[in-house]
């Protein structure tokens, strides 16, 4: 075994983080744990994930969850496409592999949302399949370890790829990909590391040549697009209710919350009002709010109505929001809100309509 595998195992051995997911090997629990922790610290994960087992605990309550119920489990973790390629997955799971998990890292590939390095995560800790998985944490040791500037490119990619294969152990591959990402998560941190506690301190070339925070180079930034976006917020003022609509269009596609136009379709929808008549108003003050590479400054549009099932029904559909329209009591919005773009223009709308 090669000496810092060793020191590695062994500092995760005595420092591993207790995480509900590794108190014993259940694959539709690393499989969901994996799925979850992509681009979500764990701080929000773990009370999310002892949600989501309690509420279904197998792959075949997932597979028939309703997407009512899956959104609100998944609400707070964002990029809600993972919970619809995870259901996806148990779908396939349940109906064409009847129920039995794919047992290696080439048939975890072919489940929805499955990529490379959840594949890998699941096959070494599950079925002890030797293929190394490899995030922003192992890259991030990796190039410490080697003193390495190359890592964004395919060629970097596949050299670390290629490194940490060779230095995994037959023996315990699942432990060596967790501890390899939690010496990053923990201890080799991007800013502040803490390598007086390090237990590959004597192996690493970047500290040993002093220059520990060089490593790795910063990834080039894809340019930011600024979008502006109004929250249409129809309320029906003598109910105290508010329109949901199933977004088909646009961002936070396939997610259900209060439609978002674009200042072309707000002017639309003033016409549209002129006619009915009825009045939009909009906020002054606005939100900001960043998906991806596009920052979002948002502002509410609201309209309230009179007519649930006519007047409504008809904005919507002019604007391409097609029915069912759910309607939601005010006590009941936030909870039921799986976006935080929507939970911040609703907390906008009530600083405005107290």
């Amino acid at each position: 075994m090669h000496s810092c595998v060793e020191k590695l195992l062994k500092w995760y051995d005595n420092h591993q983080r207790l995480l509900p997911w590794r108190q014993e090997i259940n694959i539709y629990h690393t499989w969901v744990s994996e799925v979850m922790s992509q681009q979500t610290v764990l701080a929000v994960v773990v009370p999310k994930f002892c949600e989501f087992i309690q509420q279904l605990p197998t792959v075949y309550d997932l597979a028939k969850c309703d997407e009512e119920t899956l959104r609100q489990l998944w609400s707070g973790l964002g990029y809600y496409a993972r919970a619809r390629n995870l259901q996806k997955g148990a779908q396939m799971i349940v109906e064409q592999l009847h129920g039995r998990f794919p047992q290696s890292y080439n048939e975890w590939l072919k489940i929805p949302g499955c990529g490379a390095y959840t594949a890998a995560a699941i096959a070494s800790i599950c079925h002890r399949e030797k293929v190394a998985c490899v995030d922003g944490n192992v890259i991030r040791v990796v190039s410490r370890l080697l003193a390495l500037s190359d890592v964004w490119s395919k060629s970097g990619q596949s050299a670390i790829q290629a490194y940490v294969n060779s230095i995994m152990p037959p023996k315990r591959p699942g432990d060596f990909n967790q501890a390899m990402m939690e010496l990053g998560a923990t201890i080799c941190r991007k800013s502040n590391p803490l390598c007086d506690c390090c237990p590959l301190q004597q192996s690493c070339l970047a500290f040993t040549h002093n220059c520990v925070t060089q490593y790795p180079p910063r990834k080039t930034r894809r340019t930011s697009i600024n979008i502006e976006l109004f929250a249409l917020i129809v309320w029906h003022r003598q109910t105290d209710t508010f329109a949901f609509v199933k977004r088909t269009k646009g961002f936070l596609k396939h997610t259900i919350g209060f439609p978002l136009l674009s200042p072309g379709e707000v002017s639309e929808l003033e016409s549209i009002l002129h006619s009915l008549p009825l009045q939009i108003f909009k906020s002054t003050d606005s939100f900001s709010h960043t998906i991806t590479h596009h920052r979002i400054s948002s502002r509410v549009a609201l309209v309230q109505v009179t007519q649930k099932n006519t007047v409504a029904v008809l904005i919507l559909q002019q604007l391409g929001f097609l029915a069912p329209i759910d309607w939601v009591s005010r006590s009941k919005t936030i909870a039921k809100l799986a976006t935080t773009l929507d939970k911040k223009a609703f907390r906008l709308f009530l600083m405005q309509n107290q």
